[in-house]
């Protein structure tokens, strides 16, 4: 009898959920740490002969005239190198699945991330950092294969629930990785020219629980995590995975239309995302830590307007929490934007104001990205369901690599955050524009 037909469905899907949960947990440790982490390489190494001197020197040319100027650029160009090589082997990883199995892919990939996140515990120069994040972007296909793990165990009725499981795993990662990231950097190993020369460096210590959530999570799929697709049906899965250029083969007008608004916000949150410990730096010279109970906040927002949107969308239906949410993302960007780049000390209200805003970006997307799957799936019919979620999960993730590099470089030109806000308020307008017209599902339809 196989380990499938042992373990019933509810162990199965928390196994998908502790998985996916650590994997993000470990991605996003180093999220808080970037601009001091930057900071650190530039200084240290910022020499001709370095990686980090090259680029140096290209952002001295681009106008890069201050530090800070050069950490958000670099930042903007780690995270969309990651997000990029992420949106590449996803596929090829899903489809290897496919073929291979899913826990023989998931043990591959975890493995992977391992070995990223101890070459990130000895990295002593900048060539080094990058490296694990290469290393790391090409293992990032284990959210796909989870994915598919999680739709081989539900029937098409229950497939919304396991994509759900998913989610909240991706969703709550995001929360505890950056608050771990921050509490432990202010932990280091004590210097010593024997510690030195092993390559450890001021942020070793979060690369040490990175490393061990990884190795962890690999040996929880070794050791518990059963083959969730069966060798007879293996023949029949190695159709083309579906991405975001599929869309125009899309049957459905109103599916491809959401999914290009949930591709046009998440352009706007994700540059949002990638340059928000930037800003804390710029307007408050905040460590990690305090970035750490920045994140825990916006993760508590987020949480309470995922509780709140069940009861929204039962008055309201998806599409109109959608456009409220949308709404209120407009607003918020607004509020951030117009926080002055160099506030008055003390007693100005620019922190109020900014964790006002922060706040109110983060309860949107609380409501706009679970009612998204769920429009897509109510558009859906039995038979594509999986492949249509595929391509809104798909549009998510190119989003991700166009929204940090553009939030970057209108970060790096104009030396302040303010038109990175303005220009997020102002993509809300196509997107609001897009749900607005889209036809509301049969099943929140009154009954004549």
């Amino acid at each position: 009898m196989s380990a499938l037909a042992v373990l019933p469905q509810r162990r199965i899907l928390g196994l998908i959920f502790l998985t996916v949960f650590m994997d993000i947990v470990g991605f996003s440790i180093i999220i808080p740490l970037f601009p001091h982490l930057l900071d650190h390489y530039i200084r240290t190494e910022g020499s001709a002969g370095t990686l980090i001197g090259s680029l140096n020197a290209a952002a001295e040319w681009m106008g890069g005239d201050t530090v800070f100027k050069k950490t958000v650029l670099f930042g903007g160009l780690l995270s969309t190198l990651y997000s990029l090589l992420q949106f590449i082997f996803s596929p090829i990883w899903g489809a290897l699945s496919d073929r291979l199995g899913r826990r023989r892919i998931l043990t591959i990939t975890l493995a992977g991330n391992a070995l990223s996140y101890f070459l990130w515990i000895f990295a002593a120069q900048f060539w080094v950092v990058v490296l694990t994040r290469l290393v790391s972007g090409m293992m990032a296909g284990n959210i796909a294969v989870a994915s598919a793990a999680a739709a081989d165990v539900t029937d098409e009725k229950e497939r919304t629930k396991g994509m759900a499981i998913v989610g909240i795993g991706i969703g709550l990662g995001f929360v505890f990785g950056p608050v771990i990231g921050g509490l432990a950097s202010s932990y280091h190993f004590a210097h010593s020219p024997a510690v030195g020369s092993f390559g450890l460096n001021p942020f070793s210590v979060p690369a040490v629980i990175a490393a061990s959530l990884a190795l962890l999570n690999y040996l929880l799929v070794v050791k518990l995590f059963p083959e969730t697709l069966a060798v007879e049906r293996r023949a029949s899965a190695d159709a083309k995975r579906p991405s975001v250029f599929d869309l125009a083969t899309v049957r459905s007008a109103p599916v491809r239309r959401t999914s290009f608004a949930n591709l046009v916000y998440q352009v706007a949150f994700t540059g949002m995302e990638n340059t928000i410990v930037f800003l804390t730096l710029a307007l408050f010279a905040y460590s990690p830590r305090d970035n750490a109970w920045l994140f825990l906040f916006n993760g508590a927002c987020m949480i309470f307007a995922q509780g709140l949107a069940r009861q929204l969308v039962k008055r309201m239906g998806q599409r109109r929490v959608i456009m409220l949410g949308m709404l209120i993302a407009a607003a918020a960007f607004v509020l951030v934007a117009l926080i002055p780049a160099t506030p008055a000390m003390p007693g100005d209200g620019a922190k109020t104001w900014f964790y006002l805003g922060l706040g109110l970006i983060s309860f949107a997307t609380g409501l706009i990205l679970p009612s998204v799957s769920a429009l897509v799936s109510l558009y859906s019919d039995s038979t594509e369901q999986g492949r249509n979620l595929g391509i809104l999960r798909s549009a998510g993730s190119l989003a991700r690599v166009i929204g940090p590099i553009t939030a970057a470089l209108l970060y790096f030109h104009f030396g302040s955050h303010f038109w990175v806000y303005i220009v997020g308020a102002l993509l809300m307008l196509p997107a609001i524009w897009i749900v607005r017209g889209l036809p509301d599902p049969e099943s929140e339809r009154p009954v004549a």
